[in-house]
């Protein structure tokens, strides 16, 4: 209660690096839209079925993309109110959601169709990494899967391997 008392509409929008209600200076939220494949969802078969694809995409995927546009339009609402505690409640949602999202626009990419190069175990450098550090491929997706059983938005698994790994090859 005091919170919402200390942070009123002119704090809050100070606060935030105006001296006017931020809604009035940035009406509109930016969105973002569920992200087109570049490959069909039957392409990847049969490492990953067709209907997994588009589940994965269609469903899961989109349920990030329209709770991210739902909390920031929420975000703008509480904003252009004042209140500073409906701000603070739609951070887990935002981080959440917009997370879901940027991992899967991630993994859309990632992935490949066998005709465009994809399917294969990693070779060169990054493989020999992966049998050095882990003993093995199939040694290293058991130990994600492991980690990120225990993880709400287990994403962030893959996300910090992939980035772990980038920085080891360029180094």
């Amino acid at each position: 209660m005091a919170l919402r008392t200390l942070a009123s509409k002119k704090t809050l929008s100070l606060a935030l690096g105006g001296a006017r209600p931020l809604a009035a200076a940035a009406r509109g939220v930016t969105t973002v839209a569920l992200p087109d494949l570049s490959y069909d969802f039957g392409a990847l078969e049969p490492a990953i079925s067709g209907e997994i694809m588009r589940l994965h995409h269609q469903k899961h995927h989109a349920t990030y993309v329209a709770n991210y546009n739902k909390a920031l339009e929420q975000l703008d609402a509480a904003i252009a109110k004042g209140d500073a505690s409906a701000v603070v409640q739609l951070q887990g949602a935002i981080k959440f959601n917009g997370g879901g999202h940027v991992n899967h626009s991630i993994f859309w990419k990632n992935l490949k169709p066998i005709s465009e190069g994809g399917g294969e175990l990693a070779h060169g450098k990054l493989g020999w990494s992966i049998d050095e550090d882990f003993g093995s491929f199939e040694a290293l997706v058991k130990k994600m899967n492991a980690e990120g059983a225990a993880l709400q938005g287990s994403g962030w698994v893959v996300c910090t391997f992939a980035l772990f790994y980038a920085e080891y090859l360029i180094s």
